[in-house]
């Protein structure tokens, strides 16, 4: 028989996503507590607070352009900083598994995993996932959760590592460079053209994307100060080699339009004529 529209698509997503789930990485058997801890930790420390404050001029630009009555973001890495940036949502929440060292956070927080949200069906406005997707054992899951409490018209703004970059490549030599695999350096770095992939299988569409932080991942400060000029100069001459890639995607909801019969008129007689019934018996 022929494939339906919803066979179509799970077709194409189980495809999409196949390469995925096959995929697996030495930190997919660590306890995720033990992964929210460490990439909170490093997000203290010097070079970590130096991205994050790039990410958030990036996001300040993207998330006071969005609205809507409820913001979620999955993960608190950066909640006080991120999702303040925008003045146009009325209530914002933050979803993480686990909060580290008992820190009180701004705003609502609700203990859950990204990949099954305590949240209705088509409740969010806006969804922002900061480095979600690299430190995820079921990425597919994340997104497919995304799709489903968001809105539609809602928007889901991702923040992704690049691995087209100099992270990447230090990423690439960290089984050489630190045994132990620390963070961020044990994520997965998904390319930019996959995660347009991903969203766009799940029926959303790209709105716009950025890139940002075009330093090395350099622990010192000093020689990061020194190289400060690359953020001047890496916007314009090689963009595709950021630390980071930001994402902005809309969900689309394509409704059925219904098929109204056709009623054909009789033709009358003639003016003033009764049209003949059929007698029964």
């Amino acid at each position: 028989g022929l494939l339906t529209g919803q066979h179509v698509f799970q077709a194409r997503f189980n495809v999409t996503f196949g390469r995925a789930c096959k995929e697996v990485d030495k930190y997919s058997m660590i306890d995720r507590d033990v992964i929210k801890l460490e990439l909170h930790r490093w997000t203290e420390t010097a070079l970590g607070q130096s991205l994050i404050w790039d990410e958030e001029q990036q996001l300040r630009q993207v998330l006071t352009k969005l609205y809507g009555p409820i913001a979620i973001q999955l993960g608190a890495l950066g909640f006080s900083v991120f999702m303040q940036s925008s003045s146009a949502i009325h209530h914002i929440f933050s979803i993480d598994h686990r909060i580290p060292d008992n820190k009180p956070l701004p705003g609502t927080v609700l203990h859950s995993d990204a990949e099954a949200m305590p949240l209705d069906a088509k409740s969010v406005s806006v969804l922002l996932l900061p480095h979600v997707l690299e430190f995820s054992h079921d990425p597919h899951k994340v997104l497919r959760e995304a799709e489903r409490v968001l809105v539609p018209e809602g928007h889901l703004v991702l923040v992704c590592f690049n691995p087209i970059s100099c992270w990447g490549i230090r990423r690439a030599f960290s089984g050489f460079l630190d045994k132990s695999q620390t963070m961020p350096w044990c994520g997965r770095f998904y390319r930019l053209t996959r995660v347009k992939d991903w969203v766009s299988v799940l029926g959303f569409e790209i709105i716009s994307g950025s890139t940002a932080y075009y330093l090395p991942p350099l622990k010192s400060s000093k020689l990061r100060s020194k190289l400060s000029f690359l953020q001047k100069v890496g916007p314009r001459w090689w963009p595709m080699w950021s630390a980071i890639f930001v994402l902005v995607a809309r969900k689309k909801e394509f409704g059925m339009t219904p098929i109204v019969p056709r009623w054909r008129k009789k033709q009358r007689l003639a003016p003033g004529l009764v049209e003949p019934v059929t007698k029964n018996g």
